[in-house]
Parts: C-alpha cells; structure tokens; sequence
C-alpha cells in the first residue's frame, strides 16, 4: 500500500491504523510517503516493522510520490489510499484474493466517512455514488473508483513514462489500460471510508484543480492536438449535463429511492460540475504542472472534518 500524507496528521494517522489493523498486515508493505512540514511530528504506527517512512517536502507531488512508491516497492500488487480514507476491516484480504485473477485493477466500495458534516452526504453521492454498487454486482468492470484502487505493479510499470502524472489522476491510468485491452475487477468486500469536503464553497476549488489537473494530464497521454483541445474547450459546457445524465444511466436500476435522491442533488450537483467544467478548459489552456500541484496540496491539507467538528 501507498500513502501520501501532508500536514492533515490526525486523519492521517487514522488512515495509517487502518491498514496496520487489516488482517493480512503480514502480507502488506506500507510505503509512507510524509509531505508534511519539517515540525510535525512522525505519524502514530509509522514505526511498525511493515511500514517504511519516505519523508519528502510540502513541495513534493502527489501523484510523483506515488509513482516512486511503484518503482521502490518490492510486492506485485500496489494499493494506494488516500489519506483522508480509512480501509474497513477485511479490505485488504479481499484485495489479494481479487489479484488472483488476471485483472489489471482491482476498484473498492465505499461509505461515507463524515456522514452528515454539512455538504458530506451531497459530495459523496456526487463523487464516489456512481461506484457504489450492490454486493451482487461485484466482478468485471468498465470502471473503477480513481484514487483508491491498487493494480498489479507490472502493468504500472509499463506506463513508466507518464506515471507521475498518471497517478495523479488515475481515471487517465485506468482508460489507457483499457485501451491497451487490460480488465478492470470491482471487489464490493473491499470497502474503505472517504471523507468529503463540507462546504460548498471549498468542493467547488477542489474539483476545479481536479478538472484542471485530469483534463490536462488526459491531454498530454493521449496527444490531443490543437484541434481536439478547441472542440473541447467548444462543447466544454455540455460536461455537466453528460455526466449526470451517465449518472442517471448508472442509478437507474438501483431503485426509486436513488433515483429520487438523485434529482434532490440535482442542483448542487450541476453547479459544481459547472466548476469542474471550467477547470477542464484551464487544464486544456494552460500548464498542467500548476493544476497538478494545487490540486496535490488541497488533497493533502483541506480539512474533511467530521460533524462534531463542525462549528455550531
């Protein structure tokens, strides 16, 4: 497992406890990567015998820190998990046995790890909802979760040359081992926790830098031209209104209830699309390094708090 941690040290370590709690701790290999100020203190569990700590610097990346955990470790699967996500009991086991088979990738499920901290509930239905699934479901898939999925590190390795930018974004990862004709394996036994920003105001920075970095990141792995760029930039604000309505096309045959529960969210769920929307026409006009490296830092730092940290 990888785990890319920043200034955030109290989620971090409870994501760290996560892993060490896991029960096939003594197959794992956890690569720390601490991108936190030099005054922090080292992370609670950091020195377990299957943990090893890489300390880097606030100006350290993302999805750089990630790639270099591919290339340092010595397992054939790599995991990776966010730092702000917490894996729930038996994640891990079902992981491995998911690897057995030839899948390239393997995606989990996943709760609400702030539930009811102001805007949790609506960013998660909106980010991470199209990916959870019912039990039954699990299996092949033409999509898994980005962020917090694991892959066999031989097939990683492959894209060596993008990879830094790549698991940044991992989505961009996963379409071009698709196109390279590799399967993808949802695993519903693997659940982890996310937690969700709880104002509207910082989802909507968030999923700006996120626009900006994996538009431009898919840029510049599939070669787009000029031409392509200005069709995109063109048809930029339809974005919202297509993935809402591959949403729709997903939940539909969930029930009436998620499908209500959808058209609640509607509102909000457009107006931060709308955000996302314009971060991707930043992502095609300007440089990817600075969409890279601000949405590295929000990932890593902006508070997820819970509701009892909420202010009355």
């Amino acid at each position: 497992m990888v785990v890319v941690v920043g200034g955030q040290r109290e989620r971090a370590a409870l994501s760290l406890r996560s892993l060490l709690q896991q029960s096939a701790i003594d197959r794992m290999e956890i690569l720390l990567f601490d991108l936190s100020p030099p005054d922090c203190a080292a992370l609670p569990g950091s020195n377990h015998p299957r943990v090893k700590v890489i300390r880097g610097s606030p100006d350290d990346l993302l999805g750089a820190s990630r790639a270099n955990g591919v290339r340092m470790s010595r397992a054939p699967v790599i995991g990776f998990i966010e730092e702000h996500c917490e894996m729930q009991p038996g994640g891990a086991e079902a992981i491995i046995a998911a690897h057995r088979g030839p899948w390239a990738a393997v995606g989990c499920d996943f709760i609400n790890g702030n539930p009811s901290a102001g805007k949790s509930e609506q960013a998660f239905r909106m980010s991470y909802g199209v990916y959870v699934r019912p039990q039954r479901h699990g299996g092949p898939s033409k999509y898994i979760a980005g962020q917090n999925s694991s892959y066999k590190r031989s097939v990683l390795l492959r894209y060596d040359t993008h990879l830094d930018l790549m698991l940044a974004a991992d989505l961009v990862l996963q379409w071009k081992i698709s196109e390279d004709g590799e399967q993808l394996f949802y695993e519903p036994a693997a659940k982890i926790a996310h937690r969700n920003e709880t104002e509207f105001s910082r989802l909507c920075v968030g999923v700006f830098y996120w626009g900006w970095s994996f538009t431009g990141i898919r840029a510049e792995v599939f070669g787009w031209n000029w031409i392509v760029k200005v069709f995109r930039i063109l048809l930029s604000p339809l974005i919202p209104w297509v993935r809402m309505v591959k949403t729709l096309i997903a939940i539909w045959p969930r029930g009436v209830w998620q499908v209500l529960q959808f058209f609640c969210d509607l509102p909000f769920s457009i107006a931060i699309n709308y955000c996302s929307a314009a971060g991707q026409v930043a992502g095609l006009l300007r440089n990817v390094e600075t969409g890279v490296r601000e949405f590295s830092y929000f990932e890593m730092n902006e508070p997820r708090l819970l509701r009892t940290e909420l202010t009355p």
